[in-house]
């Protein structure tokens, strides 16, 4: 074990039905990306819906998502289809995104957790609302 990995971001679980997925966490390249995709739920309403959120996202943020769960999916799983990976994330992306952000946020600073727990709480609410 290096001396960097107790410091940088671990990689996450995500449970969909009986199965667990590996989410791994990124690398310095992606810094750019993982801003920008912050940056588009900046201002998600916290009692708004998940489809809300997206709906009152710009075509940057819109993309620079996209692009975060490509790129998160894609290292996870390499050798996985990429049609599988593109269906598999549109499909989970509510799952996904609370995940890639959690494991991707080593110090989170207060505009940070709050978008965090926006889109975690979205999540909530849509998950309660499937039962």
């Amino acid at each position: 074990m290096g001396k960097f990995s107790k410091l940088v971001g671990t990689d996450g679980i995500i449970v969909i039905g009986d199965d667990e997925f590996k989410i791994k966490s990124l690398t310095v390249e992606h810094i750019p990306l993982f801003f920008k995709a912050m940056k588009a739920f900046s201002g998600a309403k916290e009692d708004g819906s998940m489809e809300d959120m997206f709906k009152n996202m710009d075509d940057t943020g819109l993309n620079a998502v996209t692009e975060l769960i490509k790129t998160t999916l894609e290292l996870s799983y390499p050798d996985e289809d990429a049609n599988e990976r593109a269906k598999f994330g549109l499909k989970y992306m509510s799952v996904l995104l609370p995940k890639i952000f959690e494991i991707n946020s080593a110090q989170q600073d207060g505009r940070e957790k709050v978008k965090l727990d926006k889109i975690k709480a979205l999540q909530t609410k849509r998950d309660a609302s499937k039962e």
